[in-house]
């Protein structure tokens, strides 16, 4: 079988000597040969490794240049003698099929496949859409149940040095139920990023980046922003040790961005450095301005999904006839 003395051919190529190295390289060219297919598919490959053979003479010793020439040799051979076997099973196994009566033997026109990967693509399309649009329903409701537990944590909580931590204490502690409603924030935030991020691979899939897929393309893409931004200003409202250092750090970093990084740190911190002054800022962007930009986009990016769904489905239903006859026709 010419798979099989492809294979032994590779098994005895590092161990010929040099002036055999262009003749090995055109048995293998006459045995791939016999599979037009892929032959013409790897001919040039072969012809590349051919050619290189003076050029790593000249780059590398003697031996280590033959060494290379030879282990590449080595690998075309493994990887084509693997295709050829992969299509001649291919092959067998229709050939058995349609002997078995499993498959048709007419094959479908170049047209006919065409119109069915188009389908098949739309189908694709419209669940990736649908997908979409649940997450932003999903979405939406991790708002609502941050911005809920939120305010039940506000009743309790204190933006200041000496009461941050302690006040958090008393609602794990003290207050009904006020472990849950701290894990429930914790995770509705965190899942608000998670699903946030796979929205915005979703709608890529879904073909949701063409031009009118804007409103919900600039909507998702500042939401996943904002869902970040939520969690980094929440760093150090427990005013724990770690949180503490965690947020410096990152401080001098935010200092380091070229222009405004002072101005921004300053905002930050309230001017000077991390104390009480600086917990409230980091509770007024958290608690008002990121919370309400996060319900208001997501709200955007949900309404603006649903909108362009009901149009998808609008033109689905006008090109569903059309498609529907361009198949009969192939009947």
């Amino acid at each position: 079988m010419l798979v099989s003395a492809i294979v032994i051919t590779a098994i005895n190529i590092l161990w010929l000597r040099k002036e055999k190295d262009v003749e090995l390289a055109g048995k293998i060219g006459r045995l791939a040969s016999h599979f037009p297919e892929e032959w013409q598919e790897y001919q040039d490959w072969l012809r590349d490794i051919i050619s290189s053979r003076s050029v790593l003479l000249k780059r590398y010793p003697v031996w280590q240049a033959i060494l290379i020439f030879r282990w590449r040799l080595f690998y075309f051979v493994v990887y084509v003698a693997g295709v050829i076997l992969c299509h001649q099973l291919l092959k067998r196994l229709k050939n058995f099929f349609l002997a078995m009566g499993y498959l048709k033997e007419r094959i479908l026109s170049q047209k006919e496949v065409i119109v069915t990967n188009s389908i098949l693509n739309n189908r694709c399309h419209y669940i990736l859409q649908q997908m979409a649009t649940l997450l932003a329903v999903a979405e939406l409701s991790l708002c609502g149940i941050a911005a809920l537990t939120g305010i039940l944590i506000a009743f309790y909580y204190q933006p200041t040095a000496l009461g941050a931590h302690e006040s958090l204490r008393i609602i794990v502690n003290e207050v009904a139920n006020g472990t849950l409603i701290l894990s429930l924030h914790h995770v509705a935030g965190n899942g608000l990023i998670v699903l946030a991020l796979i929205q915005i691979v979703v709608m890529f899939f879904g073909r949701e980046f063409v031009l009118p897929w804007l409103t919900a393309w600039i909507s998702g893409i500042l939401l996943t922003l904002i869902a970040i931004s939520l969690s980094w200003t929440a760093i150090v409202l427990n005013w724990e040790q770690t949180s503490f250092w965690r947020f410096k750090l990152e401080l001098s970093m935010v200092a380091s961005i070229p222009l405004v990084g002072s101005l921004l740190r300053d905002i930050l911190s309230g001017g000077g450095g991390i104390n009480s002054i600086t917990l409230q800022h980091m509770y007024t962007l958290h608690s008002y301005v990121l919370a309400i930009a996060a319900i208001f986009l997501s709200i955007t990016h949900l309404t603006a999904l649903i909108c362009q769904e009901q149009n998808w489905k609008s033109e689905d239903k006008r090109l569903s006839l059309a498609k529907f006859l361009r198949k009969s026709e192939f009947k």
